[in-house]
């Protein structure tokens, strides 16, 4: 990996980067329906370049940009993503992930598209309301996930979650739903 970062005084970043990668495939896998990844070891380099704007800023835009190799093909991936907060308590993201796969197999040419919103609402710093909502364009697929914390210290309290896919795209009644109860406590066995 090789980088070079630019930051300027109005909070905007330029990245730029070279990297070289190494992939090991231990058993072949359907990387999407009917193009299938065989086992081996994939040498490959990238470009890539990172954009944002200050992020401090109740609107914010974000991009990343990847050309280069994989499994022995070629990829393109670039990622937008649109911020908006407002002061401390709310803040909401929305991204969409491209990758655009040229693979030497049969029907080796393919997109894999995602859309993702974020949301976000403090109640008060130690209790918090997420929900995460994505579309994945190659599935049709539609997942929801909303997280409810109370927390007496950093990733140590009371969590709620509700977890829903629904396979058949948006309308369709859910095809999988769970809900999570978790408490956790972390014990400091020396000061107690």
């Amino acid at each position: 990996h090789m980088d070079s970062h630019w930051e300027f005084k109005t909070g905007t970043e330029v990245r730029t980067a070279v990297n070289v990668t190494r992939s090991g495939v231990l058993e072949a896998f359907d990387i999407v329906d009917g193009v299938v990844i065989q086992p081996g070891t994939y040498d490959h380099s990238e470009v890539q370049l990172v954009f944002f704007t200050d992020q401090s800023k109740p609107l914010n835009f974000s991009m990343n940009l990847i050309a280069g190799g994989r499994f022995g093909g070629d990829r393109v991936f670039f990622e937008p993503t649109i911020g908006y907060r407002i002061g401390e308590t709310f803040r909401s993201e929305l991204s969409f992930n491209y990758n655009d796969f040229d693979l030497p197999v049969p029907n080796g040419q393919f997109t894999a598209n995602l859309a993702r919103l974020r949301l976000s609402y403090s109640f008060t710093p130690k209790i918090q309301l997420e929900a995460l909502l994505q579309y994945n364009e190659t599935d049709d697929t539609i997942g929801t996930n909303i997280r409810f914390s109370w927390l007496e210290s950093a990733n140590s309290g009371f969590y709620l979650v509700y977890n829903e896919v629904d396979v058949r795209a948006a309308g369709a009644p859910p095809t999988g739903r769970e809900f999570i109860l978790k408490y956790s406590h972390i014990f400091d066995v020396f000061n107690e």
